[in-house]
């Protein structure tokens, strides 16, 4: 069986490039269905008030999805249609929607102060279509304080409130988030809402060894994570975005074979796009997807689905 979860950081996903992008919307989508599980939107950023932007553009505001035909004030009017292809008849079975990036804190902290406004238009992004689960792309400038913990298990429960699961997309301090992860666990009624880790191995995390963050994770008491090398899900760098081609990928997820690991993300699809358009289409998603599969061996081993 295919690793799983083989997700992606969707740059943009729909709308970047918009009405022009370097590959077509409708083929973007038929490409992730060749091999990828999870498809996560980044990068959502949230205003005062509550109103969600799909990177510069108005995404969500009041409980409704804003579309516009000049792809400025609003997102691409195909976008529900080009959902519907993304989620049905191939291998995507999960979308996700990240918040924040580096250097963009404000995004949660204009979350918390708008908690209500962000429920609702979370609610209309699960409603509309299919939202899973929200990633905490969470890069403090601060230092990972505990008041930056206390946010983040308090929007944490916010996400699980909607029924929907988090992930966490750490960097770096394994004890800010292994700490947040016990405090959603006894917040939440012994129930842990995270469903896995997506620890990035490339830029600013480069240095990152997973079996590292296995073994935090295992080290931490009451987590409610029943099996730590599933739950961590290192990513690396694609070509086009500062990382490697499917090669150099296999070769990175070889290097965690037998630690537990079932699974890993790209960053990003925006290099894949980029590096197809001038390439002459190649490498895929399904290229890159296959090289995961087959770094981490599980062509021949059976992996459950994560569920922590």
């Amino acid at each position: 069986m295919s690793a799983y979860p083989i997700a992606i950081y969707g740059n943009g996903l729909f709308q970047d490039g918009y009405p022009t992008p370097p590959v077509p919307y409708a083929e973007q989508a038929a490409q992730l269905n060749q091999g990828v599980t999870t498809v996560i939107l980044w990068s959502i950023h949230i205003h005062d008030g509550g109103d969600l932007y799909l990177n510069d553009t108005l995404f969500v505001q009041d409980g409704k999805i804003q579309y516009a035909t000049d792809g400025k004030s609003g997102v691409n009017p195909d976008f529900p249609e080009l959902i519907k292809a993304l989620m049905t008849g191939g291998s995507v079975r999960d979308l996700i929607v990240s918040v924040g990036a580096w250097g963009t804190t404000s995004d949660f902290t204009a979350w918390l102060g708008s908690r209500d406004a962000v429920k609702t238009n979370l609610a209309a992004l699960k409603s509309a279509f299919g939202v899973s689960g929200v990633d905490f792309d969470y890069e403090s400038q601060t230092g990972y304080t505990n008041d930056e913990q206390t946010m983040i298990v308090t929007l944490t429960l916010d996400v699980g409130s909607l029924g929907l699961y988090a992930t966490y997309c750490p960097y770096t301090a394994t004890d800010f988030w292994t700490g947040a992860l016990s405090a959603v666990y006894a917040q939440n009624g012994q129930s842990q809402i995270v469903k896995w880790m997506n620890l990035q191995c490339y830029a600013g995390g480069a240095s990152n060894t997973p079996s590292d963050w296995i073994a935090a994770v295992q080290g931490t008491p009451n987590t409610g994570v029943t099996n730590p090398g599933a739950f961590i899900v290192p990513g690396y760098a694609v070509e086009g975005a500062d990382g490697g081609d499917p090669s150099y990928i296999e070769q990175a997820f070889a290097q965690s074979a037998g630690t537990g690991i079932t699974g890993g993300f790209l960053w990003n699809s925006g290099g894949i796009w980029s590096t197809e358009a001038s390439n002459g289409g190649e490498p895929t998603p399904a290229d890159y997807a296959q090289a995961i599969t087959a770094g981490l061996g599980a062509t021949t081993t059976a992996r459950e689905p994560v569920d922590a």
